[in-house]
């Protein structure tokens, strides 16, 4: 076996041994990879105004988290308010009387209120407390490797090559989600104004937001969409509603957009779809970007190190 494959097949067996003792931190590594690439450009761009690199990167820091904090803040006020609005429908002021009226929900309510309650309160505790582990080591991560710009420094061609098609595949990866969010939204907007929802282009701009989170994405909205139109127009056009903002909203963005704004001249759409669906049905939500990004370095080793070499032998 040559040298140089050997010790490159060493390095990414190194890096795979560390991915599964981080095993835990994944999702914070893979906000941090997608951070730094979304914050790279934006300080770069300051720093010819401020000239000094720690400067530009709490600026670009700042507008890009503050941007998501702001907007997530605002989805959370509006969920609660819808929230609020449907807990005041008639049919559901009449389903809480009876509840009340009935005998079994003070034995229900002091039986979810004891240990079962408790259960689920420290479970939600452990996953919300995880989460924010998660983001807090994502944006330190983010923000040092921005800070510091640092690269990776590599002398062997071959090897350079196979890290330019790699950093050229997460940034189109990168790329591909606000694409998607973006068709997402805009594909959302004769949905709402056919179904006559209020305010649609609000509703297609939370859509669009919505869809950067991964998998679960635009569900968290349309949703809770479909039962309030259950109770307002029944169960065929909410079902209906519910149907069309699968397939269009959920299925066909991911299946089509994200792959086909994904792809480089090295790694095609077919490759980075089968990433996304693997990758998200292996590693979960981590996996919408460890997925392509296991193909994308799968096809750049190829390409570099086995296609090449056949080339040139």
């Amino acid at each position: 076996m040559d040298r140089k494959i050997g010790s490159t097949l060493l390095v990414f067996s190194g890096i795979l041994l560390f991915t599964y003792m981080a095993k835990p931190l994944i999702p914070g590594f893979c906000l941090a990879l997608v951070l730094v690439y979304l914050l790279n450009p934006v300080t770069n761009f300051f720093q010819k105004y401020t000239k000094k690199r720690g400067i530009a990167t709490l600026i670009s820091f700042f507008i890009v988290v503050g941007s998501f904090g702001g907007l997530s803040y605002f989805l959370v006020g509006e969920t609660v308010e819808e929230a609020e609005q449907l807990l005041k429908h008639p049919y559901m002021k009449e389903i809480g009387i009876d509840f009340l009226d009935s005998e079994d929900f003070y034995d229900s309510l002091l039986q979810l209120l004891g240990d079962t309650g408790a259960r689920l309160l420290k479970r939600i505790g452990v996953e919300v407390g995880m989460w924010v582990i998660q983001i807090f080591i994502g944006l330190l991560l983010s923000f040092f490797v921005v800070w510091k710009n640092m690269g990776i420094p590599v002398k062997d061609e071959k090897a350079r090559k196979l890290l330019h098609i790699i950093d050229r595949g997460i940034k189109h990866l990168v790329l591909s989600f606000f694409l998607t969010a973006v068709v997402t939204g805009f594909i959302s907007i004769p949905i709402y104004y056919g179904f006559g929802l209020p305010y649609p282009l609000f509703l297609a701009v939370m859509t669009a937001f919505l869809t950067l989170l991964p998998v679960i994405g635009a569900y968290l909205l349309y949703m809770p969409l479909t039962v309030i139109l259950y109770f307002e127009r029944g169960l065929s056009e909410s079902l209906l509603f519910l149907g069309i903002c699968v397939v269009f909203i959920s299925i066909l963005p991911d299946i089509l957009v994200r792959p086909l704004t994904a792809r480089t001249r090295e790694v095609g759409a077919i490759p980075l779809l089968v990433g996304f669906v693997s990758g998200i049905l292996v590693f979960g939500v981590s996996g919408i970007v460890l997925g392509p990004l296991i193909v994308i370095t799968g096809i750049a080793f190829w390409r570099v190190y086995i296609r090449e070499d056949r080339r040139e032998n």
